[in-house]
């Protein structure tokens, strides 16, 4: 871990309280007003009036247009200004979960489920969501975890050394990250009280897929067949060429709906590719005719 050398101990205590006040905003992860609940066929459910922090934070978290600076990874960053290194570069591995909303839905069977994101009132918003198996933790948490989890628990700080050191190198550490998400991928995050270390302890996300547009006030959709088990869908914004300190605070409304349909049974599916198979044939006879 890259250390960093204050002598005076009285200037010390003032660094430290400088991290403190002045780290950009930290977010709880919470479902409260974004549950979908158990979907079943047929279900169609929307949530509307929701709003994210931000138009970059899904694409920061999906590091599609990464431009790694081991400089700024291996320094401490005390604002959000110094988070935000620069309009349209993304330099940190993983992205502020803070920039997301979490939403939850639960199957107890396989389904077909789209999910389609869609600006709200002309936000602006250039909606994208990523689809995990696994749930954050919520309230009555399991001792010893006091709080839900957030990117600046020391249990995630561990878990992001961890990740940054396995993508970057062994002297790096959670300061190359500017938080727990990956978009593309799967990730951990933990909350205060948890032993740093314990990985057992954490919550992890298993990334299943997603759906994005480089539109503003576009739409983004995907289908996918999910099995039986808790999601968390995590929605953000997709424009990283309007990475800036102004938008990092700007706020942009969305909804959120999903569908939902049985997965067909492999013998029907066989059977209406046979019969188009065969109404395909007849056409081509009769037209030699």
């Amino acid at each position: 871990m890259k250390s960093y050398q204050i002598k005076p101990v009285a200037a010390l205590s003032v660094a430290v309280s400088s991290i403190v006040l002045s780290l950009p905003a930290q977010a709880h992860i919470s479902y409260s007003g974004r549950d979908f609940g158990t979907l079943v066929d047929g279900s169609n459910v929307s949530i509307a009036t929701q709003k994210v922090t931000s138009n970059y934070g899904w694409a920061d978290a999906s590091d599609a247009s990464l431009v790694f600076n081991s400089v700024l990874a291996s320094t401490p960053r005390l604002d959000e200004a110094a988070f935000v290194s620069g309009t349209g570069t993304d330099d940190l591995y993983l992205g502020d979960s803070h920039k997301g909303r979490a939403f939850k839905l639960h199957l107890d069977s396989a389904l077909n489920v789209t999910l389609t994101a869609s600006a709200l009132n002309n936000s602006g918003l250039t909606p994208a969501f990523s689809v995990y198996q696994g749930l954050a933790a919520t309230s009555p948490f399991t001792a010893p975890q006091t709080s839900a989890d957030h990117d600046y628990a020391p249990a995630s700080q561990a878990w992001r050394t961890t990740f940054a050191q396995g993508v970057a190198g062994a002297s790096y550490d959670y300061l190359a990250t500017n938080g727990s998400w990956n978009a593309k991928g799967n990730w951990a995050v933990g909350g205060d009280g948890e032993p740093a270390g314990d990985t057992s302890a954490l919550s992890y996300f298993q990334f299943v897929g997603f759906g994005a547009t480089t539109v503003a006030n576009g739409t983004a959709t995907a289908t996918l067949t999910l099995g039986p088990g808790d999601y968390t869908v995590f929605l953000g914004g997709n424009n990283i060429a309007g990475k800036s300190l102004a938008d990092s605070t700007a706020t942009y409304a969305f909804t959120l709906g999903v569908t939902a349909a049985a997965v067909p049974e492999p013998t029907s599916a066989a059977l209406t590719l046979t019969g188009l198979l065969g109404l395909i044939a007849a056409r081509r006879r009769r037209a030699a005719r």
